[in-house]
């Protein structure tokens, strides 16, 4: 199996994902092959984050 195939056909939720630790993680999960749903509590931040990752793949951001 592939690094980029390893989560192929899997969604995962990332919460913190505007920045640092959970933007990192989110991105390790798209370039795995994963969907994401980025959760936040920072709307800017959030949209600006899944506006950059979203060249890797699906990214739902998720305001909370």
């Amino acid at each position: 199996m592939t690094t980029q195939a390893r989560f192929a056909g899997k969604t995962v939720v990332v919460t913190g994902a505007s920045s640092g630790i959970g933007k990192a993680t989110a991105a390790a999960f798209l370039a795995g092959g994963a969907a994401v749903v980025a959760v936040s509590d920072r709307a800017g931040e959030l949209e600006q984050t899944a506006a950059e990752l979203s060249v890797q793949g699906t990214v739902t951001p998720v305001l909370c």
